[in-house]
């Protein structure tokens, strides 16, 4: 335990002198076939004249501080067994928890999904240490030809994510995700803007030496939490807002970030194909507000999508309108609240302010706060709306009945009279 403290803070503030500790305890010099000492850097060199570690993070180490080296005797024999073990990183080195993000240090690989399904259940495809950051020619991260420097990340994650081989085996639900990240607002500030310390890369949502499986607990792509490291103010309104504290609290009927915006193909608002996009925001709130067995649940009228549709809105913003009012407009968008909340911009006392926006009905009469929004032709929430909607549908009916009426004669006079002719 004391030689692990002393490793993790060596490594911290004097990487220098912890590099020779690790020299130190991976010595370079065994013993041979005949006994005598032997170099061993000289002797792997003899048959690796191509391997080496200049330049690289591990510049300095001896080839048996990674591979674990067993020289074999007889004349005819290869300098060491057939077969070598795989690399143990964390066995002497690499086992410090660092004091950045949670999952950052390798002492959390074992415990991730490709962590276990390497150690536990012997699977060779999945990324280990070596895939991520090289073999020998391994870099710092804040080196611009490291592997995992934050540009780089996204284009080493597909080289498996992209692989529909790898998709398929190990039935990964993101068939394309390096394709669709590119396309994305976060790829696009990446790889077009140049935003390197701004733009989110996949780590940053998946996490590091910690990346969960779909279905496990913790998985940190699915946590507003996640989105909230970068987008601050905005996990500040939906932390307070109805879907905020049910996701927070654990329910998983509550929205979370990427069910509104998108997991990697995640546009901006403003492009059409968002379905944050003002003409897609109806959509999207319906895949919840539409599913009468969730409206139930939590006491909420299954008609608001609906009687939306069917509203001057509705109308509006379907045939393409940019001015209609859509969901957002009068819930909020990261801050809806109850109806009920005093804080809600459709509690009765804010419908004024909420409908008198300036782009929308400015001087709206304060007696709108009186008046029911989501109805639909109901006799009793709406009378006046279903007389009228009654009428008109008899009318309807009754001028496709008296066409009937004239247009069957007059076709049957019409094909006798060419009979007679």
């Amino acid at each position: 335990m004391l030689f692990l403290s002393l490793s993790r803070a060596l490594r911290r503030f004097c990487p220098g002198l912890w590099i020779a500790v690790c020299l130190l305890a991976a010595p370079a010099v065994a013993v041979g076939r005949d006994g005598a000492a032997v170099d061993l850097n000289k002797e792997c060199a003899a048959c690796h004249a191509t391997v080496s570690l200049a330049g690289s993070a591990h510049q300095g180490l001896s080839c048996a501080a990674c591979h674990k080296v067993n020289l074999v005797q007889g004349p005819e024999a290869v300098p060491h067994q057939k077969t070598l073990p795989a690399p143990n990183c964390t066995e002497r080195c690499h086992q410090e928890r660092l004091a950045g993000p949670p999952g950052e240090s390798p002492a959390f690989y074992p415990d991730s999904v490709h962590g276990r399904a390497y150690l536990e259940r012997g699977v060779r495809e999945v990324a280990k240490c070596w895939d991520c950051h090289g073999k020998h020619a391994i870099r710092p991260k804040n080196d611009p030809e490291s592997l995992v420097n934050r540009r780089n990340i996204p284009v080493m994650c597909s080289s498996c994510h992209d692989d529909q081989a790898v998709v398929v085996k190990f039935h990964i639900h993101a068939e394309k995700p390096y394709q669709e990240y590119l396309k994305s607002v976060h790829g696009r500030a990446l790889f077009e803007k140049g935003l390197l310390t701004f733009a989110a890369v996949c780590t940053d949502c998946h996490g590091v030496h910690d990346i969960k499986g779909v279905g496990q607990e913790g998985l940190s792509a699915r946590r507003p939490e996640t989105c909230g490291r970068c987008h601050v103010l905005i996990f500040d309104q939906y932390r307070e807002s109805v879907h905020g504290r049910e996701a927070l609290a654990g329910n998983a009927d509550a929205p979370l970030c990427i069910d509104c915006h998108g997991e990697h193909t995640l546009m901006s608002t403003a492009d059409e194909r968002s379905p944050a996009f003002r003409s897609n925001v109806a959509d999207t709130c319906s895949g919840c507000h539409s599913r009468p067995e969730i409206m139930r649940k939590y006491g909420v009228p299954g008609d608001r999508i609906e009687t939306f549709i069917e509203s001057m809105h509705g109308i509006a913003t379907g045939y393409g309108s940019q001015a209609a009012a859509t969901c957002a407009s009068c819930h909020g968008v990261h801050d809806i609240r109850p109806a009920a909340d005093p804080a809600s911009r459709v509690n009765p006392a804010h419908l004024t302010a909420t409908c008198g926006q300036v782009d929308c009905h400015p001087g709206m009469p304060d007696r709108i706060r009186n008046q029911k929004i989501h109805v639909g032709p109901d006799r009793k929430a709406a009378p006046a709306l279903f007389a009228v909607r009654s009428v008109f549908l008899w009318a309807v009916l009754f001028l496709m009945a008296v066409t009937v009426v004239w247009l069957v004669p007059s076709v049957v006079k019409r094909l006798v009279g060419g009979r007679k002719k």
